[in-house]
């Protein structure tokens, strides 16, 4: 059986290493959060350059439909 000071010794270095543990387990969810940041930003822009594009689009669109019922239009096929 182990004396008191071994005893104290032993638990003290396993509190220690839960320590570590838990200050190792700290930075890796800092370290995702961070990561997660970085790809909600990154979704956040393709979803504003989705939107610009359907603008883009819808402008086209808008020109095409134009420029089939102008006069000069008349005659000629489009893909």
């Amino acid at each position: 059986m182990k004396n008191h000071f071994e005893q104290n010794r032993y638990n003290r270095e396993r509190l220690d290493r839960h320590h570590e543990d838990i200050n190792a387990a700290n930075k890796a969810i800092k370290r995702l959060e961070r990561h997660l940041t970085r790809l909600e930003l990154k979704v956040k822009v393709q979803e504003e350059t989705i939107e610009a594009l359907e603008g883009v689009v819808e402008n086209q669109q808008v020109v095409m439909a134009r420029f089939r019922s102008c006069e000069c239009a008349k005659g000629r096929t489009f893909g």
